[in-house]
């Protein structure tokens, strides 16, 4: 019988998921050269095999075991693997020095760094239990004389390495998690632009809704009401402060005005208010220039997915009226 193929067996993992396995397996066996190295340099330098010399060797093979359950995309067991070894090596390192005093006693918090990265709220409150219970009994059996080693307080360049060790393990954990809230951000935006870009796409793709838009002589532009993203802007937006629409989507539209005092009111307006009045701003062209402007705000109903329509108007170029997708604005509001 031929062995079944580990890829059809464990589906595919999402992007993130993936993006996530590869730096780890990376950094598992990185972490095995260097538990190898360490134990490698402890017998060059003469050191006593000791159970708490043979601590390096350990972390090699946790960082192989990784490696391994990576490969086959065990990636909750690799979460726990880590945990486990770690507070294991705690464990045995302060049993044989003969106190809790040992720097590798910071493999403990280590332990409980993984695994508020790497595991669920429930895996991390089992784990900061444990971690408090094996550090309870570690503190009393010292205590106790319980101890099987003789604590030795000599300083060395093997202390600083060691220390040195944890900190750099520590900030590759961190960057781990930094990069995967960094992808799930990205692609939680990019769903939801394409959302809304999708909704504007049904919006404007009624014929007469379309037209207005695009042939408008007002100045007018389309914002994500979740992240503020400009979506869409007409002709006379381009013409009226000189940028073409593919160099405002997706952006912002703070970088369009002069935030003075004039701006500062127009934004409390336009939080508070649905809809707001007409304000006199003065907006940034492409070229830096100041533009005189009008500015109404209006935004729908939908809390989920909604859209802000914003009309411009320069002064010398009147419009009989300003028109949005949804409702035409009134003209002759004051601010």
């Amino acid at each position: 019988m031929s062995r079944p193929d580990p890829t059809a067996v464990w589906p595919e993992p999402p992007s993130i998921v993936a993006a996530r396995a590869e730096i780890a397996m990376r950094l598992s066996w990185m972490t095995s050269v260097l538990g190898m190295v360490l134990f490698a340099v402890d017998r060059f330098i003469g050191m006593p095999v000791t159970a708490d010399s043979m601590m390096t060797l350990v972390l090699a093979v946790m960082g192989a075991l990784a490696w391994v359950l990576l490969k086959v995309r065990r990636y909750n067991s690799v979460a726990w693997l880590l945990v486990v070894f770690l507070f294991g090596m705690a464990a045995a390192s302060t049993w044989f020095f003969g106190s809790v005093r040992t720097i590798n006693i910071v493999l403990i918090l280590m332990g409980l760094v993984a695994a508020g990265i790497f595991l669920s709220r429930r895996g991390l409150l089992w784990t900061t239990a444990a971690a408090v219970a094996l550090l309870g009994l570690l503190t009393w059996a010292d205590a106790a004389g319980l101890l099987a080693g003789q604590p030795r307080f000599a300083v060395s360049w093997r202390n600083w390495l060691s220390q040195s060790a944890s900190l750099v393990g520590v900030a590759a954990m961190m960057s781990l998690n930094r990069t995967q809230v960094r992808l799930a951000q990205e692609l939680h935006l990019q769903e939801a632009t394409q959302r809304l870009r999708a909704q504007l796409d049904r919006d404007l793709g009624q014929g007469r809704f379309s037209r207005l838009f695009r042939t408008s002589p007002t100045p007018i532009f389309v914002q994500s009401m979740r992240n503020g993203a400009i979506l869409d802007v007409n002709l006379a937006f381009e013409r009226a402060l000189g940028y073409t629409r593919q160099e405002v989507l997706s952006r912002r539209d703070g970088f369009l005005w002069l935030h003075d005092e004039a701006y500062a009111a127009f934004s409390q307006d336009r939080r508070a208010h649905r809809r707001t009045g007409w304000h006199s701003i003065t907006g940034v062209g492409r070229n830096g220039q100041q533009v005189p402007l009008q500015i109404c705000s209006e935004r729908d109903d939908d809390a989920d997915d909604g859209l802000r329509i914003t009309v411009l108007r320069v002064p010398g170029h009147t419009t009989s009226a300003m028109p949005t997708v949804y409702a035409p604005l009134e003209g002759g509001q004051g601010a």
